[in-house]
């Protein structure tokens, strides 16, 4: 020991000693203070259990003590008087009862009952004691036994003999088991992604702009973004694809599961009766198409307002039957309205006419050319599918014939193919044989265009500008399919077609086609045909879509039997459904829910000062001119116009609903078309007697010839304006300007010429008359399209004549939207105008078509009539233009959605509106291919395509036709004389 320094005190010297002083916190009442013995069994349990065990003895012995002695002295006391129990009852009566007082023997069902027991218990409690205090802790191993016996039940449970015969398996699972532990199993990589997040970026988007499929463009981002395992990948691939199986044999909107086949319309004109003739037969099958379509409005069938219905179709054509077909397959119970007295559409001339033609003879006057037919026919067949015939019976026949390429239009633009300035031009022909090429290579022969030559590989090396721009429409007409689609779930699509439906037919043209007036003007004219609109004025989505319809090699086609036998066939589906078709019922407005105080309180409180934003009202049916209200179901009721935007919102749509609630987005940039007035004219003669052509002619002064000039000052043309402003309109004079008007005139045909005074202002009206030889036109011959049609009517033909309503029946408004009001007593045949009007359009028509002067036999005027909205790029760049408006239960289709007043626009404007009722999703319609249509192909029942005839299989066809035999001579002769028309 060091001086000075105490001595170092350990560190466990006071743990010792508070350890040998220290007394346990719990000890045993049997043990030495201190000491605890590890044999809890002899020195615990042992000596509790004894003393019960001995207790229990004791008890036993003084219970059979105490039962020996009750037994002496029950003995010791026979012979005395027996004590008796005496009870009385209800009835006063006394009952004796002997009562016995023997003693009852101890039980010997006692654990412990004698010093054996107890021998027993101790030698038990010796045993356990020695097994739970021996040093090599063998009980231990026998309770781990009988755990691990415990926890193999519960792990395998009833595959334990499986794993206890196959211990490899057992091995198996408890490494995955382990490697799961430490994550070896992870679903993600555990270095990250891949790649870097710029790079992983980068080659997204390059499969983006490549057209990579969103779905696969998903998975590409979870592995380069998000960092998963391949078989992560693999796994999700499979789940999303049993996922997209499940939900495509899903069923949308209480379709039913087996959709069972119909009828053919035509099938109760022929009863059951198996021995008709052929000959009678077919006159069954004639004399229905004599027959206009639907029930005819009674106001006093009172069953049409008490009944409730799924949907409401409004409207007439075999667009409007198209819906309710698919809707009434889907299981929906609806009710077709029609304002027209025929709702195919078709119109009879009055009683003094009818009698002269002899027939009630229909005149197809809408026009029922069909585009690209193997499209149509995919979505018409689940409409029309009966029992014997996928497309119930409805057969189509191309317009034109062989010898004429199956020519099936006429264009006729003033300037065209000409070296002067006056309105005559060369007919362009528009056929079927050789689309693209034929066109190409008339651009070239006539109107100096480059020549389209291609290589031995059958790729172009020709410098053919018209071919070029033909390739180029059909490529930005690819993504007209999405685009339309788009509107079903609100998506706005970004592609060249979306691009384009907002710009104008004349930027295209000038940029693409800058050096050939006459390529530039032909490609304007094929653009736009079925209306006067210009090219600066035209949407180049409609442009490009009308020349893709005209060029297809498809060519046009015409169903056979007219409007009716379509509509027909349509009908019967309908009515075998369960729905209704009711002809000539008057419409006045449009039915609403009223909305609850609070939500409008709640959204005025949330919109603020704006009172057309928030909740709408629900449409909840029809009320019609004699006041009988049509209601649809409150459960999902929908009601669906097929009458275009314009006659729903500004006719149909309360006053008060549309100025509380406003109308759809956009509506108010939109602009309807100048109504239309068709001229009928019953000819005397067949097809063949008079030449007729199935191609439809059309005059084209929207589309004349620009005249281009060179700026001397800069070297650069100054493009010409394409065509002839309609007139109508409000339009100023050049060199002054409006608000309301851009700084930049149009002349007739000339330059393009800057105002000079933007500050006059001053707007003048020009009033729109038909000119003879000037004024758009178009003139078609359904009896020449229609093959039955000689065998029905014989030597008889109709002719259609189609010119814009004159300011003396229309009256066109500056409003928003910009709209024509039909004047009063403007349908008045007998009206001076009506007369005025006839003699012109006769006068153009003779000029043209000479050979039908003095085969007129009668003529009637139909119109002013209603064609929708017009090609302009505010059409297509509005949100409103959609099957679903922002009011809950009303919906519209037609034509209006897609382009044009034709029948392939209108039934895809019908198919866009059923799906949108059904509520099929984005994801159905892109990723899954799953819509109505495909549904009804796939619950409906297939049809026996087996028709017999005195043993033949024939085909179950609604209107029978003979094959016309072409005489080459006067179909060469035809040709030629309509050519230098």
């Amino acid at each position: 020991m060091r001086m000075g320094r105490p001595a170092k005190r350990r560190r466990d010297a006071k743990q010792q000693t508070q350890t040998q002083t220290a007394k346990p916190k719990f000890a045993s009442p049997t043990l030495v203070v201190g000491q605890i013995s590890p044999d809890v069994v002899s020195s615990i349990l042992g000596p509790a259990l004894t003393d019960l065990a001995v207790q229990s003895v004791e008890d036993y012995a003084d219970a059979v003590l105490n039962y020996e002695h009750a037994n002496q002295f029950a003995a010791a006391g026979k012979g005395e008087e027996e004590v008796v129990e005496v009870e009385m009852d209800l009835d006063g009566n006394i009952q004796q009862q002997q009562v016995e007082d023997a003693p009852m023997p101890p039980s010997s069902q006692r654990l412990f009952s004698s010093q054996l027991d107890i021998e027993n218990l101790t030698e038990l409690l010796t045993s356990t004691s020695q097994h739970f205090s021996t040093s090599t802790n063998s009980w231990k191993v026998h309770a781990n036994a009988a755990k691990f016996e415990r926890l193999l039940d519960e792990k395998y449970g009833r595959f334990r003999p499986f794993i206890e015969s196959h211990p490899n398996v057992e091995i198996f699972i408890k490494n995955v088991q382990r490697k799961y532990a430490m994550g070896a199993f992870s679903p993600f990589r555990k270095s990250g992604p891949p790649v870097g997040k710029t790079t992983s970026i980068m080659l997204l988007f390059m499969m983006h702009r490549n057209g990579v499929r969103m779905d696969a463009l998903l998975l590409a981002a979870t592995f380069f973004l998000v960092g998963l395992q391949p078989w992560a990948l693999v796994g999700l691939v499979i789940i999303g694809k049993w996922e997209m199986d499940r939900r495509k044999r899903k069923r949308i909107g209480g379709m039913s599961k087996k959709i069972a086949t119909v009828e053919a319309y035509y099938a109760s004109a022929l009863g059951d009766d198996d021995n008709l003739s052929e000959e009678e037969e077919i006159k069954a099958k004639y004399a229905l198409l004599d027959t206009p379509v639907g029930t005819k409005f009674n106001p006093a069938d009172l069953s049409l307002r008490d009944e409730e219905y799924d949907v409401i179709v409004l409207g007439s054509g075999p667009d409007t039957l198209y819906v309710g077909a698919l809707l009434a397959r889907a299981g929906k119970k609806l009710v077709v309205l029609s304002p027209s007295d025929d709702v195919s559409g078709c119109v009879t001339m009055g009683d003094k006419n009818s009698s002269v033609l002899g027939k009630n003879i229909p005149f197809d006057v809408h026009g029922m050319n069909v585009t690209q037919l193997s499209r149509q026919q995919e979505l018409l067949a689940p409409a029309l599918c009966t029992s014997t015939d996928t497309q119930g019976g409805i057969r189509f026949s191309r317009i034109g014939s062989n010898l004429d390429g199956y020519a099936h239009s006429i264009l006729s633009v003033p300037g065209l193919g000409t070296d002067n300035t006056s309105a005559e031009c060369i007919p362009v022909v528009l056929n079927a044989t050789g689309s693209l090429a034929s066109l190409a290579e008339y651009c070239s022969t006539c109107l100096g265009d480059g020549f389209p030559g291609v290589d031995l590989d059958g790729k172009d090396n020709g410098n053919s500008n018209s071919l070029s721009y033909l390739k180029a429409c059909n490529q930005i007409n690819a993504g007209s399919a999405d685009y339309y689609l788009s509107k079903l779930y609100s998506a706005k699509e970004s592609n060249s077609y979306q691009e384009a439906s907002i710009r104008t037919a004349s930027t295209f043209l000038n940029k693409c086609l800058p050096l050939n007036t006459h390529v530039r003007s032909l490609m304007a004219a094929i653009g736009m045909m079925n209306e006067n609109l210009c090219p600066d004025k035209t949407s180049m989505a409609a442009h490009v879509t009308n020349i893709c319809a005209m060029t297809s090699e498809e060519g046009l086609s015409y169903p056979v039997g007219g409007p009716r036998a379509i509509c027909h066939a349509l009908t019967s589906v309908i009515e075998q459904c369960g729905g209704r078709v009711v002809a000539g019922v008057s419409l006045q407005e449009l039915l609403f829910e009223k909305l609850d105080e609070k939500k409008e309180t709640k959204k005025a409180e949330g919109e603020g000062s704006d009172p057309l934003k928030g909740p709408k009202p629900k449409c909840k049916g029809i009320r019609l001119q004699n006041g009988m209200e049509i209601k649809v179901s409150k459960d999902g009721g929908s009601v669906i116009s097929m009458l275009g935007f314009i006659p729903t919102f500004l006719n149909l749509l309360p006053a008060e609903t549309r100025t509380a609630h406003g109308v759809p987005p956009g509506l108010p940039a939109i602009s309807e078309r100048r109504p239309l007035m068709k001229i009928m004219l019953g000819l005397k003669g067949s097809k063949a007697d008079l030449n007729l052509t199935g191609a439809d002619w059309y005059r084209l002064p929207n589309a004349s010839l620009p005249y281009d000039e060179m700026d001397q000052a800069t070297g650069q043309i100054r493009f010409g304006t394409i065509g002839v402003d309609a007139g109508g309109d409000d339009q100023t004079t050049e060199g002054e300007v409006t608000e309301e008007t851009e700084t930049t005139s149009m002349g007739r045909r000339g330059k393009q010429s800057k105002t000079a005074t933007p500050a006059i202002g001053k707007k003048i009206t020009r009033r729109c008359k038909f000119q003879t030889g000037e004024s758009w036109m178009k003139v078609s011959f359904p009896s020449a399209k229609d093959p039955s049609w000689h065998d029905r009517y014989g030597s008889i033909s109709t002719c259609v004549v189609t010119v814009e309503a004159c300011d003396d029946f229309v009256r066109a408004f500056d409003t928003k939207p910009q709209i024509y009001s039909i004047l009063k007593g403007a349908g008045n045949s007998t009206s001076g105008e009506m007369a005025r009007l006839m003699d012109r359009v006769m006068k153009d028509l003779v000029q043209t078509f000479p050979q039908l002067e003095d085969n007129i036999i009668c003529s009637q005027i139909y119109g002013p009539a209603r064609s929708g909205l017009t090609h302009c790029p505010a059409r297509f760049a509005i949100k409103g233009n959609r099957p679903e408006t922002s009011y809950p239960g009303l919906f519209v289709g037609g034509a209006d959605l897609t382009v044009g007043d034709s029948f392939s626009a209108s039934i895809v404007g019908g198919w866009m509106a059923a799906n949108a009722v059904m509520g099929y999703s984005m994801i159905d319609h892109v990723y899954l291919k799953k819509n109505l249509t495909s549904d009804l192909e796939q619950f409906m029942e297939e049809p026996s395509l087996t028709t017999e005839r005195d043993g033949v299989v024939v085909e179950d066809v609604a209107v029978p036709f003979k094959e016309l035999k072409v005489d080459e001579e006067n179909s060469t002769k035809a040709a030629e004389s309509s050519k230098e028309e």
